[in-house]
């Protein structure tokens, strides 16, 4: 407690915290505290005195970035929260400071480590440059020059080393075995903290084993050179960064993009806010969603440091650390649930939830959840992508779905990206549901002669539904629409009395 309270813990949770979710401060404070006094001694101390150096003038929210700074689970926490326009809009300043920190690494120590890995580098045709470009929560990025005849192929060219910090690996070691302990804390205290029973250990050990990827940078490189398969033809639009061969457990060499975050306003300067927004949903949203692939790759970590706009007008996708993969099960599944919606027909979507789920899902909770997401559809309200996440959410929340880890990501990376397209695009930010549903059509037309000879329930396509879904979809939704009419009528003429279950709708 004597850790917290010289941190002023209470103070800088209160400061995170917007007042609409005031009911979270006790868990989410008691949640940190845990956490930050159960870190070994050393670490304790040094977190102390780096507190201590911003004097007593400091504010909550410099502290809370601070101390985000020194943990890089918290450091990965406020880059998926720098953007959340719920958030203080001086909190989020703070916040964003982690997207891309001034290097503090010295360059003496970074040369050793990368000759550790890799031996001298002039020999091998290789030239650091005087000062590193940026630092990362587990890494530090190093330019580099290679000469004429290198390893890279025969001209010369620039790159960057990406490179795992000194101590970085015990350090992210100790928080993520603490990260399954705070779950089992908050598993024992959810009737004090009025949380749902989530079973939080078993959620954080997921998480638990995604962030022990920042530090693999093998794994890395390999989902580096997926991503550039998986966005072969893209070359006019996106720039993955190309592999380079001087890579080890601990660095990764690629090629050098230049540009700035998509974020800043020297580089909306030169490009259309909307297309640029649009760009972002369709390479980061739609293109894995969309993709005929067995497993679609998506970036995982989608936060303004990794998204440049470059000199050429193109969207530079950086750090493949952290990604993951929609299989064909879990997009058919959201084509399901999108396909019961609009035809108020709550057997797919139950089905569909069901097949997403690691566990049973026993009682009646599933069946209101789906109920009462379906209300507004049968008001007219249009099912869309924004929609079917507020349904998963409420699932899990309150019937106890259990989904997996890769969906749980792709998840967070559409809280992360909504923040980042409403500063891309200024106000309020994009309609995704309009770039994804225009996305869909555009797929759905593409699809449309292969479909003449495809068999009836075959679903081997990007949109993920099959001829008899189609035909489900064009003889029901008459009823559909006749059905949303007459409940609107209903409600004009008898308030509250219109039919909200939606057990089904068809002809």
């Amino acid at each position: 407690m004597l850790l917290w309270d010289q941190l002023g813990g209470e103070q800088m949770i209160a400061a995170a915290v917007p007042e609409a979710y005031a009911s979270y401060r006790a868990p989410i404070a008691a949640a940190v505290r845990f956490f930050v006094e159960s870190l070994p001694g050393p670490r304790a101390i040094a977190i102390l005195a780096e507190q201590m150096v911003l004097g007593p003038s400091a504010g909550a929210s410099e502290r809370l970035m601070e101390l985000a700074r020194s943990c890089p689970v918290l450091h990965k926490l406020g880059q998926v929260l720098a953007r959340d326009r719920r958030l203080d809009p001086g909190l989020r300043a703070e916040l964003q400071r982690l997207e891309s920190m001034e290097p503090e690494v010295p360059m003496e120590a970074i040369r050793a480590l990368i000759e550790q890995d890799l031996g001298p580098l002039e020999p091998q045709g290789l030239a650091l440059e005087p000062t590193a470009l940026a630092e990362a929560s587990v890494a530090v990025v190093v330019p580099f020059r290679y000469r004429e005849g290198s390893a890279a192929g025969p001209g010369p060219g620039r790159g960057v080393f990406k490179v795992l910090k000194p101590g970085i690996e015990e350090r992210l070691d100790q928080e993520l075995a603490l990260l399954e302990d705070v779950g089992a804390f908050l598993d024992e205290r959810c009737a004090e903290f009025g949380i749902p029973p989530l079973d939080y250990q078993d959620i954080f050990a997921q998480v638990r084993e995604r962030l022990g990827h920042e530090v693999r940078l093998d794994i890395e490189q390999r989902h580096l050179a997926s991503a550039r398969e998986a966005y072969e033809g893209w070359e006019a639009t996106v720039r993955i960064p190309r592999p380079l061969p001087w890579s080890s457990r601990r660095i990764t060499a690629m090629e050098r993009i230049d540009g700035r975050k998509v974020t800043e306003g020297g580089a909306l300067a030169r490009v259309d806010r909307g297309r640029l927004a649009r760009r972002i949903v369709e390479a980061l949203i739609a293109h894995p969603l969309w993709s005929t692939a067995p497993s679609a790759l998506f970036h995982a970590d989608p936060h303004a440091g990794n998204l440049l706009v470059t000199d050429d007008g193109r969207l530079g996708i950086l750090d493949w650390s952290l990604a993951g993969t929609l299989g064909k099960r879990e997009r058919e599944a959201m084509g399901q649930v999108l396909q019961g919606a609009l035809m108020l027909d709550a057997r797919p979507i139950l089905e569909a939830l069901r097949s997403l789920s690691s566990r049973a899902v026993a009682g009646p909770a599933l069946e209101q959840v789906v109920a009462k997401h379906l209300r507004p559809v049968g008001r007219g309200h249009l099912p869309g992508f924004t929609w079917m996440m507020g349904l998963l959410d409420e699932a899990v929340q309150e019937a106890r779905l259990r989904v997996g880890a890769d969906l749980m990501m792709f998840r967070r990376v559409l809280l992360m990206l909504e923040g980042v397209l409403a500063d891309v695009e200024g106000g309020g930010g994009p309609d995704l549901d309009a770039i994804l549903i225009a996305s869909f059509v555009r797929q759905l037309v593409g699809e449309w002669p292969g479909r003449a000879l495809a068999l009836p329930r075959s679903r081997a396509f990007g949109t993920h539904l099959s001829n008899a879904d189609l035909m489900q979809l064009a003889l029901t939704l008459p009823w559909t629409t006749a059905r949303v009419g007459l409940d609107w009528w209903q409600e004009v003429l008898a308030p509250g009395q219109a039919d909200a279950s939606f057990p089904a709708c068809s002809p």
